[in-house]
C-alpha cells in the first residue's frame, strides 16, 4: 500500500471533506472525480501537504505523514506535484528545467545529465534540450513538467486538472502520452478531474467525490455499470433505471415488436445524427422514464419495444 487515508476531515467555513478513507496500491493511477466544489482539489492539497487536515491520518509507504501528533512539510513527503499551468521556468531551457528537479541530489553533473537524457527518452523529447518553454507545444510542456517531477524519484505523483488547458482536439493524444509515461516510470499517480470521460480513459480506479464524501471507489467499468446511486450513475452519462437497476444505452436494444418491455414515446428531440427519445418503459404495469438514442426511425412510432441486457 503506497497511500492510505483514514477518516480525513477538513472544514473552512463549512465541512469540505468528511471522513475520507482511501487506499492506493503501488503503480496505480487513480482519479479523484467530482464537480466543482466537491472537495477534490482540497484533498489533493492535503495529500501534498499544502493544506492541513483537521483530523484523521495519512500514510505513505507505511510511514505516518499526518495524524494528530505530526504533520510533515511538503518537501519532506517525497511527492511530485504537476500543476495546471505546468510551472516551467520560462528563462530556463528544457534541460535546465529538468535539472532543477535534480538540484538536491548528490549526483555529479555527468550523472545528472545522463538522468536528463533518460527522462527525455522516456517522454520522447530527445533533442529538445536547448529549447525554451515558449518554443514547445502545450503537450510538450506537459511532458517536460512530468519529466522534471520524475527526476526527483517521487513515491507519488499528484496532478491537478492536467488537461484543463489542453485543446479538445489534442486531449486524447496527450492523455495517451501521459498515461504511457506514468506506466513506463512505474510510478503511482493521482489525478484530479471533473471530466468522467477523462477519468475513465486514464484511471485504474476512480474515487467519485460529492459534497466532500467519497460516494464510490473502484474500477471505471464497475462504477459505470454498477453505480451505487443514481447520483453517481448520472455523472457518467445517460443512465436509465428500473428500480435500483441501472441500464446504460449499450444494454438497450430497440425493437418494433417482440421485445421484453413495451415503450411509449413521449418526446423526440433531433440531435443531428440521432433523435433523443424520452419514453416511458412499462414493466409489470409500472412506468419508468428512459432516455434512448434513435439512429433509425423509432421516433416515428408512438409505441415500440425494448430488450435489456444484464451485466
Amino acid at each position: 500500500m503506497i497511500l492510505e487515508l483514514k477518516q480525513l476531515n477538513k472544514s473552512f467555513d463549512k465541512p469540505i471533506l468528511k471522513d475520507i478513507n482511501l487506499d492506493i496500491e503501488h503503480g496505480e493511477i487513480v482519479s479523484i472525480l467530482g464537480k466543482s466544489g466537491s472537495g477534490k482539489s482540497t484533498l489533493l492539497n492535503i495529500i501534498a501537504g499544502f493544506e492541513k487536515a483537521d483530523s484523521g491520518s495519512l500514510q505513505i509507504n507505511d510511514q505516518v505523514i499526518f495524524d494528530k501528533k505530526r504533520n510533515r512539510e511538503p518537501q519532506d513527503r517525497n511527492i511530485g506535484f504537476v500543476f495546471q499551468n505546468y510551472a516551467l521556468f520560462p528563462h530556463l531551457t528544457v534541460e535546465k528545467n529538468i535539472l532543477f528537479g535534480l538540484k538536491k541530489t548528490k549526483e555529479n553533473k555527468k550523472k545528472k545529465r545522463e538522468v536528463v537524457q533518460e527522462l527525455l527518452e522516456m517522454v520522447d523529447l530527445v533533442g529538445y534540450e536547448r529549447r525554451y518553454p515558449h518554443e514547445l507545444s502545450g503537450g510538450e510542456q506537459q511532458r517536460i513538467s512530468i519529466a522534471r517531477v520524475l527526476a526527483t524519484d517521487p513515491d507519488l505523483i499528484l496532478l491537478d486538472e492536467p488537461f484543463s488547458s489542453v485543446d479538445t482536439l489534442l486531449k486524447a493524444e496527450i492523455e495517451r502520452d501521459l498515461l504511457a509515461i506514468i506506466k513506463k516510470s512505474n510510478k503511482t499517480a493521482i489525478f484530479v478531474t471533473h471530466d468522467p470521460k477523462e477519468a475513465m480513459a486514464i484511471s485504474d480506479k476512480i474515487a467519485f467525490l460529492e459534497d466532500g464524501e467519497i460516494m464510490q471507489y473502484g474500477k471505471p467499468k464497475d462504477i459505470y455499470h454498477q453505480p451505487k446511486s443514481k447520483q453517481v450513475a448520472s455523472f457518467f452519462g445517460i443512465a436509465n433505471f428500473i428500480g435500483e437497476k441501472c441500464y446504460r444505452l449499450s444494454q438497450i436494444e430497440m425493437k418494433k415488436s417482440g421485445g421484453m418491455h413495451k415503450v411509449r414515446l413521449e418526446e423526440s428531440i433531433f440531435r443531428g445524427e440521432y433523435h433523443e427519445l424520452h419514453v416511458k418503459v412499462i414493466v409489470d404495469e409500472e412506468e419508468y422514464p428512459f432516455i434512448l438514442f434513435d439512429y433509425g426511425d423509432f421516433h416515428k412510432e408512438s409505441e415500440f419495444y425494448i430488450s435489456l441486457t444484464e451485466r
